[in-house]
């Protein structure tokens, strides 16, 4: 009997062995993947797309989503000062919230770049998809206040 229990216990000593062995770089792999993703989420847009969306797009169109909803479009001037007071080009950490709506930057009637953006109890974040990859960028306290401000003025009517 004790033999057999001996022969037994070699046996599954040695596949755990192997699913250790086999587990650890399949695992280590994921985690790999999983932080490179988390990674690249993090990056705010490279500083020629942000430049232009500051400097050369001549409007905007903002589709709030919260509340009883609404629009803004903007022209001009009042692009570029939303853009440079409210948006930063800057990382921005995601957290759960909301879709607080959709902002697009349009260069003479054509679309530049769109971005989804979030608010918080400060700060928000915008998630743009440029070229097949995602960017997040900060939406500072005062943007962050604006758009709640706007919201709320939408709930308000």
């Amino acid at each position: 009997m004790y033999a057999i229990l001996k022969i037994w216990h070699d046996n599954y000593s040695l596949a755990l062995m192997k699913l250790r062995l086999l587990l650890t770089p399949l695992l280590l792999c994921a985690t790999l993947f999983s932080m490179a993703q988390t990674q690249t989420a993090a990056k705010p847009l490279p500083q020629k797309v942000y430049a232009t969306m500051h400097d050369s797009t001549t409007s905007m169109d903002i589709v709030l989503m919260q509340g009883k909803g609404g629009s803004l479009s903007l022209e001009g001037r009042s692009v570029q000062l939303i853009t440079g007071n409210y948006f930063d080009n800057a990382p921005a950490q995601k957290f759960n919230a909301p879709l607080a709506g959709n902002i697009m930057w349009l260069i003479n009637g054509r679309e530049y770049i769109s971005g989804s953006f979030y608010l918080g109890e400060k700060t928000g974040y915008v998630v743009f998809n440029y070229h097949g990859k995602e960017y997040v960028n900060l939406l500072n306290e005062q943007g962050n206040a604006f758009f709640a401000n706007q919201i709320a003025k939408q709930n308000a009517k």
